[in-house]
């Protein structure tokens, strides 16, 4: 490369091409193992030697996440869940809640044909033992409206042996400052006096991706109200409302 003009590189750690081959003395080196450290540590020596730029992906395959990335900081996404109410009905079934969610809030709202009459939406705060206790409502067709915070499930594409796992939260501070110490203070160990020009990530596909477990507190932070009130809005077209909240959310 450096006979060639090329003036840098990149090491971005990915899935192996070839499998351990005792034959030729050739071993895979998982992620972030002393045997990667060790490489790393020797690559950018030689960068130094040569004078080319080297780069550093804070990470293996993409995007950022592996098996440091527990479910509740990984990548998330706003679950929403309508039912149909059954005009007899008293009472309304939770959805099933899984690792990594939880339940944000419920509402009540009347169909006004194929929509929701926004009107009509009220919080539904009885809920005890997974079930909905519904308020006396007058006649017609209604849905409780569940929203849940939840995982997108994404797994991190093309890792490396030893990267693997779920994508991270890229929007929480915690479970980023999680990953800066648990991955980034490691790679650092390789460059004790000669660090990267760039340490950085090159693709950010999180698919999906639209909440946070602290969504709703940032937001009332940054927005100066409580998104969960507005809940059904945002998910449903109520006009001129759900555009202006929708841009506070984006």
């Amino acid at each position: 490369m450096k006979e060639g003009g090329i003036g840098g590189f990149e090491v971005q750690p990915v899935y192996p091409l070839v499998l351990d081959d005792a034959e030729k003395d050739f071993k895979i080196l998982p992620f972030l193992s002393d045997g990667f450290i060790d490489a790393l540590r020797f690559t950018s020596g030689k960068a130094s030697e040569l004078g080319l730029r080297f780069d550093l992906t804070l990470g293996s395959g993409w995007p950022f996440g592996g098996p440091m990335v527990s479910v509740d900081n990984a990548s998330g996404r706003l679950r929403y869940e309508h039912v149909k109410i059954d005009q007899t009905s008293k009472f309304v079934k939770v959805p099933s809640i899984g690792a990594g969610e939880k339940l944000l809030a419920a509402f009540l709202a009347r169909n006004e044909g194929a929509a929701l009459d926004p009107r009509s939406i009220q919080e539904l705060t009885n809920i005890k033992d997974g079930l909905v206790t519904l308020p006396d409502h007058p006649a017609g067709q209604y849905e409780a409206l569940f929203f849940i915070s939840s995982r997108t499930g994404m797994q991190v594409k093309r890792p490396a042996v030893g990267g693997e796992g779920f994508v991270l939260d890229h929007v929480n501070r915690g479970a980023t400052d999680m990953y800066l110490k648990t991955v980034g203070d490691r790679l650092m160990q390789a460059f004790p006096t000669n660090p990267p020009y760039a340490v950085f990530c090159d693709s950010l596909e999180v698919y999906g991706a639209d909440w946070s477990s602290d969504f709703l507190d940032e937001f009332k932070q940054r927005r100066g109200y409580d998104l969960k009130l507005y809940l059904p809005a945002l998910v449903n077209d109520f006009g001129p409302e759900s555009k202006a909240l929708r841009r506070d959310w984006g």
